[in-house]
């Protein structure tokens, strides 16, 4: 493509000689190094281990780990082409014999790596920083000075890297630094807009009156002010960035001072920005006022802001190609390059391409603004292509990233990131190594450099993220039932201003004073409304406990009665429903949902204290609940072979901690099963729980299916729950609540999930700013009242010696905001009440051992009002140790090693939720297989949870009943009763297991006569065992990812329950006992066969016989009565029975004891129903992203 005008002639003319002399200035270790960097980009798999190495080699002190994960790596991936001849016989020596004597060998190898790095990144010691800024400063270059430091976690590191600007810019050898505002505040919160804009304003004033008062001598004797420039990173600190670089340079003060902020053209919102910076810009200049600077650059932080996208399922803020992106860098140069705008708006252009540059020098040339811009380039990057333009320009500014020794674990992400872009697909970068004009290479930049030029003025410039919470409509047809189709509804995305102002209409709304009238909230039964004559109760504002935001009437026996014979009798007739009308119907409810999410705030943020940015993700479960539970449901109504119906009445008890989420759960897969619903709030939940009521009813869902019964669960709840026409209840609460229902009521369908004491591991090969940053979000969101909630941190020796660790983990505790859930800086509102019981004892005292790192204060004159505490020292077994309390407390724990952790974590009993932070790719193998949870996170936060990408549910004393995952393709099913009405269908069966082997011998005998007596039985037997082997390969031995998302495993597995008891009872018939037998077998269970001592009948005889036998194999036949079996409940997880009416009271008297579950769902051939008796279901969460990056699943 040749250019068509004479602008596009020069451009390409000054690129071209800007290249030819580059390659004359080449010295010979720049050559050697572009030969490097060429054996890099023709071996992609270098650049992944040579991230590894990267990233994984400076995370322990000690030596021999690192040697061990540098072998590791190389032993896996091999040693790289990348490195020299000389570099790989080092490494081979290393493998061979350096690993041996590590505290020889990995601090050369380290201090290796930070020599090689030194090119792009500036020692940091003063010494060797002054020897290098006087060097640039002789070679005429002006050196921009970016500190690079730990992640700014808290106010303490805020306030250290805010006097380490100040010092720079007193410091007379650095003119100008460049400054990001989330390193001089560390509670930055979009949605608190003013109130971050406020602080940084305050902090930016410091760093500019420094840079004002201060001056820098340049090359020629010129002296000027220091200088600071806002750097801009990722996409939802772009407004705020903005506001305060305007606000603060709008005081009068700094009227006649000059400063300058980056805007990124990979932003279609950058131009709009740069027009309104413009305009404001020379409306201060106007006025007597000094210019500012835009560095224009076309953006570093691409990888993270296409997770960032991925994970919220928002759309990508970026242009999502290079064209766009080229065309809006020079659509911004065009525009800042007018004669008057640049006089206002000085110019920085800030890239590594030769015909941007070019372009751009040649528009000032023509206009003659030569001393309005400069060029920026990066320190380090092609130093020969800076000498070359030098010798035009005369001028050029370096962006220099600066780290010491110690500060160099820092450097990473920055390495990394210059990684990705030296390599990134036609980038300008990548091309650079042993360029020369008339190459094809050449022509490949030209040509795109000329189409994104002719493409200025098509580059969109309306911004990506749209979203508008105001503006959003009812009654649009879209979801699971229209699309056929499930995806996550996205949660607000407060970096966008509409979407603040929605939030602040809702609080104008919600907040209430004095003189507001509480809500009156009726009783829901039998279609009516009832509050009269009605004891009451009062609902208290937590953030203001003097505030009574409703009043409720309380349900008496009486209506407990009716509202059970109303779900009986279904006068509406809801369960005779298809399943695609109800799916119809639910999918109305997920509208209503939708266009309430505002009041669903408002009431949780009134009723319970929830901060908005906490309550609002829960509408966005809610909603996924509704969408996803009817979705589900259709996939066994659709199995052939099976009839499905609902199981009659279910009722929903819901905690207060999540109180739309839950509780919608609770419903929509009742009523997606096709059950009549009662809905048993929590009594401190009640007013955001009527909100969610009225969605269901005003989208068609009566108020004969759903009850609302608000009620004392020591009356009217327990008339409910020990009704015998209520068939199940679900209970998300106490483990002591589930276990006195089954006391109540032995024999009821629980499915209830029950808190957790969990943990996060962090071991010394972990990121551990990262798990700091991960740690506080688990411990402390919702005040640490979530039962996924971290409330023991256990590390590693390494870790937990760690001074600075410590020092981090307090900074970033104490900074946290913590207030009324009416303030946006918020990040932590109130206790739904008063801590009681085990969290005011562990709030109060320290056990043996314990020291508080941070104790708890309260505050506000607020008894609901605590701040987080931390205790350190927590000893195995201790109280702190095996209590849970949910609340703001967090237990450090020492552990010798990661197995010593995980039996820690073990120990508890709870299997709910379990993080683990670290890189190290064995390690993660080790804990996945041996600790015990049931939602598993990897250098991420352990709450959070999202409907059908991270199925939610525990094991052992975390889950009474079945144990099937709220949010999981199988929760539905356990409210349906499932009946064979035909053979099952079964397609390849990939295995040739000694059971299909056995079916087979079986059939030849049904052929032959030899099974008459007992033909159906055993022909329904091989027939379940074949569906049984397909449905294990297909779905239960089958780790699946629903969505595979960037950056992030979400795996759903499923493992065998363990030790399993089949029990017998003489009404059991053959088959029942043959396919529970081999259900048992196919899913790995640890299998014994329970018979009662004087039971004789058809199946018992044919256990004892050959075919018995060939099926049996090792298998234990026990001879036992009801007590007897009673008493292995502490040692085996689970009994099958074939149907409920034959598990004796007794038995389920004990398992009520214990909360221990009797499955007894009638037998089926049908494996993707049966094999669910015999699995736990697993999530794991995997981010295993490094900033973006993704390793070698880059390359695939």
């Amino acid at each position: 493509m040749e250019p068509q005008n004479d602008i596009l002639n020069e451009s390409v003319r000054l690129a071209g000689y800007w290249q030819e002399t580059a390659n004359q200035l080449l010295t010979s270790e720049e050559k050697g190094i572009q030969e490097q960097m060429m054996r890099l980009l023709t071996h992609p798999m270098d650049k992944v281990v040579l991230t590894k190495i990267i990233d994984q080699s400076f995370r322990s002190d000690n030596a021999a780990r690192v040697a061990d994960q540098v072998n590791s790596i190389l032993r896996e991936y091999g040693v790289p082409d990348f490195f020299s001849s000389v570099e790989k016989l080092l490494i081979q020596m290393f493998l061979g014999l350096g690993r041996h004597f590590p505290h020889f060998s990995v601090p050369r190898v380290i201090e290796k790596m930070r020599h090689n790095s030194s090119r792009a990144i500036i020692p940091g010691e003063p010494e060797a920083l002054h020897a290098h800024l006087q060097k640039r400063k002789n070679q005429g270059v002006r050196m921009n000075i970016n500190h690079l430091g730990e992640a700014v976690l808290g106010e303490d590191e805020a306030a250290y890297r805010l006097k380490t600007y100040t010092e720079d810019l007193h410091n007379p050898e650095i003119e100008y630094i460049s400054v990001k505002i989330s390193t001089i505040y560390s509670q930055i919160n979009s949605l608190a807009f003013e109130h971050s804009v406020k602080i940084l304003k305050e902090r930016l004033s410091i760093l500019y009156r420094a840079a004002r008062d201060n001056r820098f001598v340049r090359k020629d004797g010129t002296v000027v002010p220091k200088f600071v420039n806002l750097d801009m990173e990722e996409y939802r600190d772009l407004e705020i960035t903005t506001a305060a670089f305007i606000r603060t340079l709008e005081e009068e003060e700094f009227k006649n001072h000059t400063a300058g902020i980056v805007l990124q053209s990979y932003l279609p919102d950058s131009f709009p920005i740069q027009k309104d910076l413009t305009a404001w810009a020379m409306k201060r200049v106007s006025k007597g006022g000094n210019p500012v600077k835009i560095r224009i650059v076309k953006g570093a932080n691409m990888e993270m802001e296409l997770f960032d996208a991925a994970v919220h399922n928002w759309p990508l803020a970026l242009y999502d190609n290079k064209l766009d992106v080229d065309a809006n860098f020079k659509r911004m140069i065009d525009y800042g390059m007018d004669k008057e705008r640049i006089k206002a708006v000085n110019l920085g252009i800030a890239s590594h391409n030769l015909f941007e540059l070019a372009y751009a020098f040649d528009v000032a040339r023509r206009n003659n603004l030569f001393e309005y811009f400069s060029f920026e380039m990066l320190e380090g990057m092609a130093d020969h292509i800076r000498r070359a333009i030098q010798k035009t320009t005369g001028d050029i500014l370096l962006y220099a990233p600066v780290a010491t020794k110690d500060q160099f674990i820092n450097a990473i992400a920055y390495l990394i990131r210059r990684l990705d872009e030296n390599t990134a697909k036609d980038n300008y970068l990548r091309y650079s190594c042993d360029l020369h004009t008339g190459s094809r290479e050449w022509s490949f930049l030209r040509d795109q450099f000329i189409a994104s030029y002719n493409h200025r003025d098509k580059a969109g410039e309306s911004p990506k993220r749209i979203q508008n919470r105001t503006a959003e409509m009812i009654h649009e047809k879209k979801g699971a039932f229209y699309e056929n189709e499930f995806e996550n509804e996205p949660d607000t995305d407060w970096a966008l201003s509409a979407n603040r102002r929605w939030a602040e209409e809702i609080r104008l709304r919600w907040e209430k004073g004095m003189e507001d009238k509480p809500y009156e909230i009726p009783v829901v039964i039998a279609g009516e409304d009832l509050y009269s004559g009605r004891q009451t109760k009062k609902c208290f504002d937590p953030s203001a406990p003097g505030i009574c935001t409703a009043i409720f009437a309380l349900a008496s026996d009486e209506d407990a009665s009716k509202a059970v014979a109303t779900a009986k009798a279904d006068p509406d007739g809801w369960k005779g429903k298809s399943f695609r009308e109800r799916h119809e119907i639910l999918s109305r409810v997920a509208e209503e949902l939708r266009f309430a999410r505002g009041d669903l705030i408002g009431a949780s943020a009134a009723g319970t204290g929830k901060i908005f940015t906490e309550a609002d993700p829960e509408v966005s479960e809610a909603v996924d609940f509704t969408e996803y539970y009817p979705y589900a449901a259709k996939d066994f109504e659709a199995i052939e072979s099976i009839k499905c119906s609902g199981k009659g009445i279910g009722l929903v008890i819901s905690p207060w901690n999540f109180p739309v989420a839950i509780p919608c759960g609770g419903i929509v897969a009742s009523l997606a099963a096709g059950n009549t619903v009662i809905f048993k709030p929590s009594s401190e939940a009640v007013l955001p729980a009527w909100f969610l009521c009225l969605c269901f009813w005003r989208a068609g869902i009566s108020k004969n299916v759903l009850q609302f019964v608000p009620c004392s669960g020591a009356g009217a709840g327990s008339k409910l729950a020990n009704n015998p026409d209520v068939d199940f209840i679900i209970l998300t609460g106490g483990t002591e609540t589930g276990l006195n229902i089954l006391k109540e009521r032995p024999g009821v369908f629980l499915a209830a999930e029950t808190g957790g004491k969990n943990a996060t591991i962090v071991t010394a090969m972990s990121d551990r700013d990262q798990a700091i940053k991960n740690v506080l979000h688990s411990a402390f969101t919702n005040s640490g009242q979530k039962c996924s909630a971290t409330s023991l941190l256990i590390l590693e020796k390494e870790v937990y010696e760690d001074e600075n660790f410590k020092k981090q983990l307090l900074d970033a505790a104490k900074s946290l905001m913590v207030g009324s859930a009416w303030n946006f800086r918020n990040k932590m509102g109130p206790l739904i009440h008063t801590p009681a019981g085990d969290l005011k004892r562990a709030m109060e005292k320290l056990e043996p051992g314990e020291s508080w790192l941070l104790a708890p204060r309260n505050i506000d004159g607020n008894p609901n009002m605590w701040t987080p505490g931390i205790k350190w020292g927590v000893t195995p077994g201790s109280y702190t140790h095996m209590t849970e309390f949910f609340g703001p407390l967090l237990g450090v724990m020492c552990a010798d090693d990661l197995e010593h952790a995980i039996r820690i974590v073990n120990q508890t009993g709870y299997g709910l939720t379990s993080g683990l932070e670290s890189l190290d790719k064995r390690e993660q193998i080790i804990w996945k297989e041996k600790i015990k949870s049931g939602n598993l996170y990897i250098n991420r936060g352990t709450t959070g949870a999202i409907v059908l990408r991270q199925p939610f549910g525990g094991m052992g004393k975390s889950a009474i009943g079945a144990g099937i995952k709220a949010g999981g393709p199988n929760y539905v099913a356990q409210f349906m009763k499932f009946e064979d009405i035909s053979y099952p269908k079964t397609g390849d069966i990939h295995t040739d297991h000694a059971l299909l082997r056995l079916a087979r011998e079986w059939s030849l005998k049904l052929k032959w006569g030899e099974f008459d007596h007992i033909r159906d039985d055993v022909y329904k037997t091989i027939r379940a065992i074949k569906s049984y082997l397909f449905n294990a390969g297909q779905e239960f031995f089958t780790e699946k990812d629903y969505f595979h998302l960037r950056g992030q495993d979400n795996i759903v597995r499923y493992l065998p329950v363990g030790k399993v008891a089949v029990r017998l009872h003489e009404e059991d018939t053959l088959f029942e006992t043959l396919a529970r037998i081999a259900a048992a077998k196919i899913a790995g269970c640890g299998l014994t066969v329970s018979v009662p001592p004087e039971m004789n009948n058809a199946a018992t005889s044919f256990l004892a016989g050959t075919d018995g036998k060939a099926l049996l194999q090792d298998t234990p036949v026990v001879r036992q009565t009801d007590s007897e079996l009673a008493a292995t409940m502490g040692n085996i997880q689970r009994i099958r029975y074939a149907a409920p009416d034959r598990v004796p009271p007794d038995i389920f008297r004990e398992a009520a004891k214990r909360g221990f579950y009797i499955s007894r769902t009638k037998v089926l051939m049908e494996g993707r129903i049966e094999l669910l008796q015999y699995f736990h279901e697993q999530s794991i969460c995997d981010s295993y992203h490094r900033y973006g990056n993704l390793g070698e699943r880059s390359i695939i």
